[in-house]
């Protein structure tokens, strides 16, 4: 094939030509008008700017100007005076009595019975279940994860609680699939639903777990009504979401050869695209199940009780041993919910697969084993795990904390001075003492580089509104947290899921930690945080990063394995080095997915920070806390609205500009 060469009849490997060629791309590169077109150098400018400006104010008013606190005062006064009332009315207003209160005690009541058929089931009783369930649903080897579950809730001296816990996760998943499926359903068969949905499921998405408390307390009040409520919203996204899919992605030839028979819209539904989708649908209930998981530890906040409550108040007393125990009891739990929910999801069957001529029969003798071990153990007088039998490993774990604090405390301390000094609280600093209405110029600006106007619009909207909301230094305090600790999440994430892309041994040693990392609610990473830092902010960061770390592990890894292999190759015949691989052809190609591991990472470190205020890193995620415990509704429900603003901020301007239609 004829190679077209330039005018003049030189190929393409003329060592002129290539120098004639090179010369404008190194002017370009060294013209600053073609370096201000980088969005990176636009955001270095713009925090320039936000420098600049903190020290003239330092300089000459000794510190820029607080936003005005009178409008969120009277917010706020305004949010206690509608919780003064609904505590008055709440037995004698029609929306309460006729509503809510139909509600609250519904769901408490629902709550209750699980919890008393449970207990009825004795704990053998509730240990052969689990097993059948798992092992005919997902396989023997399940079915022992599973029994090492209960046996972990027993020897903990944890078995009443895991069973309370058990039961909210019943009650909040039932809920939320009751509501999702049927949303997800219709998202997925209207084009015009589908497109009103979904921004309401990103936003509930984006917004932090601890923003979720304080309305359904409002609502329901203190304890297992608002906790189920809460769990049940917080949930229902994945389930809306991946139903949609699952129902969108069925052939179309399928739909319409049902269609030209004669099918009605509910015949195709239930003959065609349910059962199509029916292994999409079952993942969905697995993520909104470990969703429930993790919000009904949370939850504990507002009187859930169970296992979340124990990891809350042993870690309100500093006791990380207790806190450990229960930290492996939720840990366990998890992990199994998870494995039995995603074999069904990923067509695993367990006993099922056995002939059909042998299932009846077994699963006769299955119910025969449940109910003559429930009536055995009734008549002996059987219950809950007796505490007695339990093993107390907090004295040993408490110990060994001891030591790790006199080995490793002393450098651990520094670390967190440090970082306090030196990083966290000079960018605290700068952001709470700039003139606030700078600081939102800083952020609208930033919003208009990596998104455009819109992006901007909605920047400087969320800086406004937690100024009006009035709690404008505690929202920088805890942006600087999450703009640290985000920093440090994407650097070690690039660099790890660089790695996991270049070794596919590192990669099959390192997915199935991360499978596990992922699995665990975020609860349960305060645990060892504090046990390294104590109390403060730093272990709230350091809980932060290791939290948001797998998703953007993920993210890279599948990004630059995802770029192709003739790009590479061409670049390598041109004698690039690794280096050069991968900052210029790998990582760019990538850009996508990098874009939305920052993007993720940067609101699961959000959603971490704020929660870290139970082990002392105030701000925020405190006057959350505070306003529950101290009936402050006002202080905390403002709080809560601050904080879906700065995870709204936070989420668009990393979103990136859309990619225009052609």
């Amino acid at each position: 094939m004829a190679v077209t060469t330039p005018a003049g009849g030189a190929g393409a490997s003329d060592p002129a030509l290539r120098e004639r060629a090179g010369r404008p791309r190194a002017s370009a590169r060294r013209d600053p008008a073609a370096a201000l077109r980088s969005p990176w150098v636009r955001a270095l400018v713009v925090f320039a700017v936000l420098v600049a400006g903190y020290w003239a104010a330092r300089l000459a008013w000794g510190g820029g100007p607080g936003f005005p606190t009178g409008t969120g005062e009277r917010f706020m006064a305004w949010l206690d005076g509608i919780y003064a009332w609904i505590v008055v009315n709440r037995n004698d207003s029609p929306l309460f009595l006729y509503f809510f209160n139909y509600i609250s005690v519904g769901l408490g009541s629902a709550v209750v019975l699980i919890n008393r058929f449970l207990e009825f089931l004795t704990w053998p009783g509730v240990t052969v279940l689990g097993a059948i369930v798992a092992w005919r649903v997902a396989g023997w080897r399940v079915a022992l994860l599973v029994l090492a579950t209960f046996g972990v809730f027993a020897l903990t001296g944890l078995w009443d609680e895991s069973m309370r816990t058990l039961a909210l996760i019943i009650t909040s998943v039932t809920i939320a699939l009751l509501v999702g499926v049927p949303l997800g359903v219709l998202a997925g068969r209207s084009d015009g639903f589908h497109r009103a949905v979904r921004p309401v499921l990103d936003f509930m998405q984006i917004m932090p777990a601890f923003a979720y408390l304080l309305p359904f307390v409002l609502l329901f009040g203190i304890g297992d009504p608002a906790a189920a409520v809460v769990t049940a919203v917080y949930a229902i996204p994945p389930a809306v979401r991946i139903t949609a899919l699952a129902i969108r992605e069925v052939p179309r030839g399928a739909i319409e050869a049902t269609t030209s028979l004669g099918s009605t819209p509910w015949q195709i539904l239930t003959k065609v695209q349910l059962p199509s989708a029916r292994r999409t649908i079952l993942l969905g209930v697995n993520q909104t199940i470990m969703l429930a998981v993790s919000m009904v530890v949370i939850a504990s906040v507002i009187g859930a009780g169970g296992l979340g409550d124990a990891i809350y108040q042993a870690l309100s007393k500093v006791n990380v041993g207790q806190a450990l125990q229960a930290g492996l009891a939720i840990v366990m739990l998890a992990i199994a919910m998870d494995r039995v929910t995603g074999a069904v999801g990923h067509g695993s069957r367990g006993a099922n697969r056995l002939p059909e001529r042998y299932r009846l029969p077994l699963l006769g003798a299955d119910l025969a084993v449940l109910v003559t071990t429930v009536a055995v153990c009734r008549l002996v007088g059987v219950g809950g795990w007796p505490r007695e039998l339990s093993v107390d490993i907090s004295g040993p774990v408490n110990a060994f904390e001891d030591w790790l604090q006199a080995a490793v405390g002393p450098f651990t301390t520094a670390l967190g001075t440090w970082t306090l000094d030196w990083v966290l609280g000079p960018l605290s600093e700068l952001l709470g003492g700039s003139p606030w209405w700078l600081v939102i110029l800083c952020a609208t600006a930033l919003g208009w580089v990596f998104g455009g106007w819109r992006v901007a619009l909605v920047s400087a909207g969320s800086f406004a509104a937690v100024g009006l909301l009035g709690v404008w230094d505690n929202a920088m305090d805890t942006l600087s947290q999450v703009l640290v600790a985000s920093v440090l999440t994407v650097a070690l994430g690039v660099v790890v899921g660089v790695l996991m892309s270049r070794s596919d041994v590192f990669a099959a040693i390192l997915r199935p930690v991360l499978d596990a990392m992922q699995t665990l609610p975020p609860f349960v990473y305060l645990i060892p945080a504090v046990a390294l830092f104590g109390i403060g902010r730093v272990p709230a960061l350091v809980a932060a990063v290791i939290f948001a770390l797998p998703p953007v592990i993920r993210l890279v890894n599948d990004g630059i394995r995802g770029v192709s292999p003739a790009s590479l190759e061409a670049a390598a015949s041109q004698g690039s080095t690794r280096w050069q691989l991968l900052t210029k052809v790998e990582l760019p190609l990538a850009r996508g997915s990098l874009l939305l591991a920052v993007n993720q990472g940067l609101i699961l470190v959000l959603s971490m920070v704020v929660m870290g205020a139970l082990v002392g890193a105030g701000s925020l995620g405190f006057d959350v806390v505070f306003g529950l415990a101290q009936n402050e509704l006002g202080l905390g429900l403002a709080s809560g609205l601050a904080i879906v603003c700065l995870g709204l901020f936070l989420d668009r301007v990393t979103q990136g500009r859309r990619v225009q239609r052609v």
